[in-house]
């Protein structure tokens, strides 16, 4: 999509050796495309386009809710870079919600690599989510991942806090 070796990184994310780039793509589904899609590095295996529910509704896409890298049941859609269009058949997805822990962190909270956890949300809007899954990696920081609709509904934004349940 870009005729380069690696993507250039535009700034680091929390977690080590993980960044946004600089790079962006157009991704096209069958009822409108978006633009100026930041992509995420480094370079995974596979390819995948994480969306919320409200995106899927826009695009025309019927992906299903699945863990993030768990692309069998991923639906297809097309990708565009300065280079050229990729048709990816299982790539459409909405992440699963999830918390990345380390090991240590998940210790301390009883918890281990794909349990399933719930999570309480203060605030005007808050309320309580179920099935996050856990996800446990050694370099990983504790970070919970909801999407833009779990995030608005509950009115939280990057930086709050949720409470294990």
């Amino acid at each position: 999509l870009f005729g380069l070796d690696a993507l250039t990184s535009y700034r680091p994310v929390r977690h080590p050796n993980e960044f946004a780039a600089e790079q962006f793509v157009t991704v096209h589904g069958r009822k409108t495309s978006f633009e100026k899609v930041r992509v995420m590095g480094p370079c995974r295996p596979r390819s995948q386009v994480e969306l919320s529910r409200t995106d899927c509704f826009a695009l025309g896409v019927n992906a299903p809710v699945i863990q993030s890298g768990h692309l069998e049941l991923a639906t297809p859609i097309d990708i565009e870079g300065p280079l050229g269009t990729v048709h990816l058949e299982h790539g459409a997805m909405v992440a699963a919600r999830h918390v990345h822990l380390g090991p240590a962190d998940a210790k301390e909270l009883g918890v281990k690599d794909q349990d399933l956890v719930r999570f309480a949300f203060e605030g005007e809007r808050g309320g309580i989510l179920n099935n996050f899954i856990v996800r446990v990696k050694d370099d990983w920081v504790p970070e919970i991942h909801i999407d833009t609709d779990e995030a608005n509904a509950l009115g939280l934004r990057s930086g709050d806090f949720g409470k294990l349940m």
